[in-house]
């Protein structure tokens, strides 16, 4: 009985030592393949996680660094162009004004040159003219073929109305104006009308009736 006994101790001794050591090395295995693959998996994670960030870092930087020089570039270039086209529009601008200066003062030089040149010529011929008048309202000699002519401007000055109507006795100081008048009398209308045939005095009066007709302004002279 005590042989059957050691025996089963023995067996549960080697069963139970087996078993702790399979237990054991399962364990330590286990453990150190878990410890291998977080070991691993993090590597690889951690790897993955800074090749990551590592390229977002450099691509954003890159273009960040192409952004601004390709801004920077822009601005010089256009800064560049803005300051050659407004250097050579000035430029233009400038030569076209200090021309056009210089053409305007030029002809106006020569203008009043020459038009100081006429008239001291024409003053001086005026000078030897026996038919010479001086306009006080102009400020201006006028001069006249012959001394009916002169005569008969003088009146515009003094007032004076050498011509008067045997009708009605209105004067006039020219005898154009006294023929006209006399159509008054006379009744001769050589103004006619043509939209409608009415004949006028004048032609002043001929114009005046016209607009009635809403059309152009013309007149047909009718002399009886």
């Amino acid at each position: 009985m005590r042989r059957f006994a050691n025996i089963r101790a023995n067996i549960h001794a080697n069963i139970h030592a087996n078993i702790s050591a399979n237990i054991r090395t399962n364990i330590r295995t286990n453990i150190r393949a878990n410890i291998r693959a977080n070991i691993r998996a993090n590597i690889h994670a951690n790897i993955r996680a800074n090749i990551r960030a590592n390229i977002r870092a450099n691509i954003s930087a890159n273009i960040c660094a192409n952004i601004r020089a390709n801004i920077r570039a822009n601005i010089r270039a256009n800064i560049h162009a803005n300051i050659r086209a407004n250097i050579r529009a000035n430029i233009h601008a400038n030569i076209h004004a200090n021309i056009h200066a210089n053409i305007s003062a030029n002809i106006r030089a020569n203008i009043r040159a020459n038009i100081h040149a006429v008239l001291q010529f024409e003053f001086q011929t005026v000078l030897k003219s026996s038919a010479l008048v001086f306009d006080a309202s102009r400020r201006f000699f006028i001069r006249f073929s012959d001394s009916s002519n002169l005569k008969r401007h003088q009146s515009v000055h003094t007032g004076e109305k050498r011509y008067g109507c045997a009708h009605c006795g209105k004067r006039f100081a020219q005898s154009g104006s006294l023929k006209v008048h006399m159509t008054v009398h006379t009744d001769c209308k050589q103004f006619r009308c043509a939209y409608c045939g009415k004949t006028f005095i004048s032609g002043s009066h001929l114009r005046r009736h016209v607009t009635v007709h809403g059309g152009e302004k013309r007149f047909t002279p009718t002399f009886q």
